[in-house]
């Protein structure tokens, strides 16, 4: 477990997602759930309880995940350099301690967690 302080007795949260097309509007949950039991037999058999957010209702929550885009859009070579705008120093808000950390940012489009790492740099540089 990644997180134990999330675990209620014997019930563990499991968080995962499917990338699916634009627009798609089925229910991704059985694939999700057939891969896992793949790995980790009997999984499919300690299920309590499921949560799915269709594309559409992602977009809805927030309205960054344009289509369910969890990414923030374009990886084009413009947008790895130039994400979220035109600046030297994409992680800034402008705010005075306050940095922005989302796929929003570079080095582009992904839940890679470098965006985080740079944006902690950024911070850390901020300090002294």
């Amino acid at each position: 477990m990644a997180d134990p302080t999330r675990s209620v007795g014997d019930m563990h949260p499991f968080y995962t997602y499917a990338h699916v097309p634009a627009g798609y509007t089925g229910d991704a949950t059985e694939a999700i759930v057939a891969q896992v039991e793949r790995f980790a037999p009997g999984f499919r058999e300690r299920i309590r309880a499921t949560a799915v957010c269709s594309t559409t209702q992602m977009s809805r929550k927030n309205a960054n995940y344009v289509g369910g885009d969890i990414v923030s859009g374009a990886n084009d070579p413009l947008q790895l350099v130039f994400r979220p705008r035109v600046t030297l120093h994409p992680y800034a808000t402008g705010a005075d301690g306050v940095f922005l950390c989302s796929a929003a940012t570079p080095p582009g489009a992904g839940a890679h967690g470098m965006s985080g790492y740079w944006a902690a740099q950024a911070a850390l540089r901020s300090l002294t």
